[in-house]
């Protein structure tokens, strides 16, 4: 298992107040089993989301972020990590892996 710094959304969405509502994150730690991961992406809009200083407070302009997806018990799971998909892919040892043609 690998240990990722991984962004967690706090913001309290209500039904009638969502567009309202100001999106509130914080770091959090989470450990990936390699073996579970199915797909590996940059994490769209983060980056806005630092610039604008609605990130918390450690991050630097230089931060990529990528989403991880893994298989977890019948359905999936989202995480979304620091890190860009390459530097994620080399730690999850995925470099070096084929699509094997059927």
């Amino acid at each position: 298992m690998i240990r990722f710094i991984e962004i967690l959304n706090d913001t309290n969405f209500q039904p009638r107040m969502e567009r309202t509502a100001t999106p509130r994150f914080h770091l959090g730690e989470v450990w990936i089993n390699e073996q579970y991961v199915v797909s590996i992406q940059e994490a769209m809009g983060y980056k806005s989301l630092l610039r604008e200083g609605l990130l918390p407070e450690g991050l630097e302009a230089a931060h990529s972020f990528t989403t991880i997806t893994t298989h977890h018990g019948g359905g999936t799971k989202s995480h979304v990590v620091v890190g860009s998909p390459e530097v994620v892919a080399t730690r999850l040892g995925s470099e070096g892996l084929q699509l094997l043609r059927g």
